[in-house]
């Protein structure tokens, strides 16, 4: 029988493929880089502010969030112990129970199923040990990568937030994702 690994972090972030732990100030330099090598408007809505690899980690470092639904997670192969990816929740309302999370991973190791594996553990993370009853996510109509993932996922369009992504000099629509505790799984 083969010895089963083991990894540093909680038993229920560990999937087949990954694993779930929170990220550290030496991931940021990675996930920066992730970052960069994306046109930073085809992940967010909002401005991001152009930043040194080593202000970004400072800037890690520094911040003060109270909140523990607002962290990020290293996504991390189990085999080699590499990192591949990073999801980052945030924008928690603890009267609704919900939060809303993005991922990135690595170009060099996308279509691998990491990110796929990664929302599957986190999603079931935040309903079965943090109670939530919703979790959604925000995209751009353009970025068909996200859309299959999330609606791979179960997720289910809530929203079309018109010209809400400003890129290439033109407007696109958001898409506004999400998947109730009752439809997971």
């Amino acid at each position: 029988m083969a010895e089963k690994k083991i990894v540093p972090t909680d038993p229920a972030l560990v999937g087949k493929k990954i694993y779930l732990r929170p990220v550290t100030p030496d991931d940021i330099a990675s996930i920066h880089y992730w970052r960069v090598l994306s046109s930073h408007q085809t992940l967010s809505s909002r401005p991001t502010l152009f930043m040194t690899p080593s202000e970004a980690i400072e800037r890690f470092k520094k911040a003060d969030d109270k909140d523990p639904y607002n962290q990020r997670f290293a996504v991390v192969t189990i085999e080699d112990n590499l990192l591949v990816g990073n999801i980052h929740v945030f924008d928690h309302n603890p009267l609704n129970r919900s939060v809303e999370y993005g991922a990135i991973v690595d170009p060099d190791h996308q279509n691998k199923g990491y990110a796929t594996e990664a929302l599957h553990l986190m999603t079931r993370f935040l309903f079965l040990y943090r109670g939530l009853n919703k979790v959604h996510a925000q995209t751009a109509a353009f970025n068909k990568n996200a859309i299959k993932l999330l609606e791979g996922l179960g997720f289910k369009r809530d929203a079309v937030l018109r010209d809400h992504y400003f890129y290439n000099g033109e407007f696109h629509a958001g898409y506004v994702y999400s998947l109730l505790k009752f439809e997971f799984e």
